[in-house]
């Protein structure tokens, strides 16, 4: 295990607190943001990667059974009447990562229940509803949201990846059919003008084995926006990254075979750690890899734990 690679595991075990993943905010020095779709990554993360069971990852799968809706459906940072389709999914593939690696079915019977609310909300054509509004008891979503989970927005084509592994354990069709849905929605619909939401749109087609799709994509629309010191912009001319968006395009551009790119960005990326001695990684970063607070000026989990995964590519 390299240095950056324990550095940045420990952050995420640290920044667990009271059950959920917390962004940590560098003004303040406080933790801020519990945020049960972020849990649900690290459960993914450390059910994969750890070769014990660390308890921190055992406490917040109880934490976020605890916070499940009858539903299926789960909440997101501290709204309680919004249940979240895209959170739900990334949860999903938690709690089926730790039955893959436990065979607890208490575990399998969570993803099951998130399922069910995400197939819920599934349109003909594979958009998803984005949100269910318990107050008004109905699915909702926002037309003029922008790309993120509040519209029929591509970045839902990644929940492809809970569904395919849920589908993988139980076998039940439904999941894969749900996700060759994704698929259609996102060949039409996936936007790369911006790295995040559009990586997550490419790890879902990646997931179902839409590899040419992926590979043309970046050949076409990150590649020539990387800079020679493994910069790659937020969007087309924003002078800083959204660096979870760097790192999940790296793994992508890794996994498609333009590793010279992917080794680019990952020293970036690794001067955007060495700037805090927490091992975390800003969430937003300018060219040299040092805090750009345009938005805010928090370390995030999300953005740590894809960190950790690029660098388990390189070992």
């Amino acid at each position: 295990m390299t240095e950056p690679l324990e550095k940045a595991e420990n952050f995420l075990l640290t920044c667990i607190r009271k059950g959920l993943a917390h962004s940590f905010d560098t003004v303040t020095g406080k933790w801020v943001k519990p945020y049960p779709e972020v849990t649900g990554y690290l459960l993914s993360y450390f059910a994969k990667n750890a070769p014990d069971a660390p308890m921190e990852i055992f406490a917040a799968a109880k934490k976020l059974a605890g916070m499940q809706h009858p539903s299926g459906g789960f909440p997101s940072f501290f709204r309680h009447d919004i249940l979240y389709t895209f959170d739900t999914a990334q949860i999903l593939h938690g709690f089926a990562s730790l039955y893959k690696w436990t065979k607890e079915n208490r575990f399998l019977e969570r993803a099951q229940k998130c399922a069910d609310f995400i197939l819920d909300m599934q349109l003909v054509n594979g958009a998803l509803f984005p949100m269910f509004d318990l107050v008004k008891n109905a699915k909702y979503v926002e037309i003029k949201g922008g790309t993120w989970g509040t519209t029929f927005s591509f970045i839902q084509v990644k929940n492809i990846e809970g569904l395919c592994l849920l589908q993988e354990l139980t076998g039940d069709d439904r999941y894969k059919q749900a996700s060759e849905k994704l698929v259609g929605f996102g060949k039409k619909n996936c936007d790369l003008t911006y790295t995040h939401p559009g990586a997550y749109c490419l790890e879902g087609m990646w997931a179902i084995g839409e590899h040419e799709f992926v590979a043309k994509k970046l050949k076409e629309q990150v590649i020539g926006r990387i800079e020679k010191n493994g910069f790659l912009p937020y969007g087309k001319d924003l002078s800083y990254s959204y660096v979870s968006g760097s790192v999940q395009m790296a793994i992508l551009l890794f996994k498609t075979g333009f590793k010279e790119q992917a080794t680019l960005i990952r020293e970036w990326v690794k001067k955007v750690q060495s700037n805090h001695e927490s091992g975390g990684l800003f969430q937003y970063a300018n060219k040299e890899g040092q805090l750009d607070s345009t938005v805010h000026s928090e370390i995030n989990s999300w953005g740590t734990k894809y960190f950790c995964e690029l660098e388990r590519l390189f070992l």
